[in-house]
């Protein structure tokens, strides 16, 4: 078995993500210097809690582009981080990305879910995501599953005659 020595690789010779772990690991990023637009590393990446906020900041002024790549950075730094994947799954469906969408809802409910269940995820994000690509089926069955979990939740049934309405028309 090698062992390398880290203080004699240079980072720049490294893949980009093996570059980027290295850098997540260091124990006290200074979040005070972020440059505009750089690829985050320890000197610039906000942490998870500060990057959640600074994404809902960039939302609630507007700026759903800024809080997209904000919250793409995260995770690569946080790849498990189920908050900024469901955010960045709504962020997404904001922009009109609904593939990337879906596969970042997809991906919060898989590390969300008990693997071990076989059951398919199920979320509402999730569900509006479907309906907004036209997989109204999928979407429905989906909204189903969660109003059976959850019988008395408004908002769920609201949707729900909202979608028969849209598709009555």
């Amino acid at each position: 078995m090698a062992i390398i020595e880290l203080n004699r690789i240079d980072p720049d010779s490294l893949p980009c993500s093996v570059s980027r772990m290295l850098a997540a690991s260091d124990p006290a990023p200074n979040i005070q210097q972020q440059p505009q637009g750089k690829v985050p590393s320890p000197g610039n990446w906000r942490g998870v809690t500060d990057g959640i906020a600074a994404a809902r900041e960039s939302i609630q002024q507007g700026n759903a582009q800024q809080a997209e790549r904000i919250l793409m950075e995260l995770l690569e730094f946080a790849p498990v981080e189920i908050k900024a994947w469901k955010l960045l799954a709504k962020v997404q469906r904001q922009l009109g990305h609904i593939e990337q969408g879906i596969a970042s809802a997809t991906r919060a409910l898989q590390l969300q879910n008990n693997p071990l269940t076989g059951e398919a995820p199920a979320s509402l994000t999730l569900a509006r995501l479907l309906w907004d690509q036209s997989e109204y089926q999928e979407a429905r069955l989906m909204l189903e599953i969660l109003i059976d979990e959850q019988p008395d939740c408004a908002d769920m049934l609201a949707l729900r005659q909202q979608w028969n309405r849209e598709e009555t028309q």
